[in-house]
């Protein structure tokens, strides 16, 4: 997997990388983290009120994508560089179809950060 640590010491890595400078994508990084845990305990209620909830929340397998910055980071490089999801699998150590998953996951969190933040274009995006 990508050391984000060493790509965010490094301005010029971190560009090439997601297009944001360190210090956009530790700001971004933030707000993503809030948005996920709100997203997070959305669907947790809603899964509690149709009665589909399983576990409690942090129940189940641990991804990958451990933190926040993991999960912005990937999304980000998705979007920078548009690899295969084998290859963005194979790149973060993940099988492809769950690369899948993650951005079909991640990209409207994204969306609602970056909508909250007044920066998204004027077209909506409508295919990963």
């Amino acid at each position: 997997m990508i050391d984000i640590i060493r790509a965010l010491k490094n301005d010029r890595t971190i560009k090439a990388l997601t297009g944001l400078s360190a210090s956009e994508f530790i700001q971004l990084s933030q707000n993503f983290g809030r948005e996920i845990q709100e997203d997070d305990s959305v669907r947790y209620e809603m899964g509690v009120n149709q009665g589909t909830r399983k576990r409690k929340p942090g129940g189940g397998r641990i991804g990958k994508l451990k933190t926040f910055s993991e999960k912005l980071f990937f999304i980000l490089f998705y979007f920078k560089s548009y690899p295969t999801f084998d290859i963005l699998g194979l790149i973060f150590d993940i099988d492809g179809s769950c690369a899948c998953r993650n951005v079909h996951k991640l990209t409207p969190i994204l969306e609602k950060v970056l909508g909250k933040r007044l920066v998204l274009p004027k077209r909506k995006i409508t295919q990963v």
